[in-house]
């Protein structure tokens, strides 16, 4: 990157905390949920194995583990979508105040992209930037990671500069494609 001093800081209007909410936080949240999940999947089988007798069979404990197995496996996905239902839920509620909304920030530096909000925050590098399209409404930019996560910026805020903001991808990033 050849601009070492750009930095730029965007507050993010509703619809595109609508949209964030919707391409990263739900998929976070859903990899968390199952994460945690499994842990408590993990230590009630690994404490009830440190609370089995001598006496107990084996194979006994090792047919209890499976059907433990197996029925979490049944229920977990209910269980996941549920929780992330309700934080979102939540979420939506939540927009409906200021001092919630004015968190949610992009935050462009000469060689990262930070994502912060409410529920987590995120950075790319510009490196990762796959595509970069600007139409009418919105720029967009394509983060080539496992989720393929897709930033997308409102060009309707008058409040901001993106046009420095192109001209910085133009330059040090990628080739914008302009629909």
């Amino acid at each position: 990157m050849n601009s070492s001093n750009f930095s730029m800081e965007f507050e993010l209007n509703g619809s595109e905390i609508r949209k964030l909410n919707k391409m990263y936080f739900e998929n976070i949240y859903r990899e968390r949920v199952t994460i945690i999940s499994c842990l408590v999947l993990f230590v009630l089988i690994v404490s009830d194995f440190l609370n089995t007798n001598e006496d107990n069979d084996l194979i006994i404990w090792i047919i209890k583990t499976l059907i433990i197995i197996v029925f979490f496996l049944l229920i977990q996905y209910s269980i996941v979508e549920t929780v992330c239902k309700i934080i979102f839920r939540l979420a939506k509620k939540l927009l409906r105040f200021d001092n919630f909304i004015r968190r949610y920030k992009f935050n462009f530096t000469n060689s990262l992209i930070y994502v912060h909000s409410p529920l987590g925050e995120f950075k790319h590098d510009w490196s990762k930037i796959d595509k970069a399209i600007l139409t009418k409404d919105f720029f967009l930019l394509y983060i080539k990671e496992r989720n393929g996560y897709i930033i997308s910026i409102s060009n309707k805020d008058d409040s901001r500069d993106l046009n420095r903001l192109l001209d910085f991808v133009e330059k040090n990033v990628t080739h914008i494609i302009k629909v």
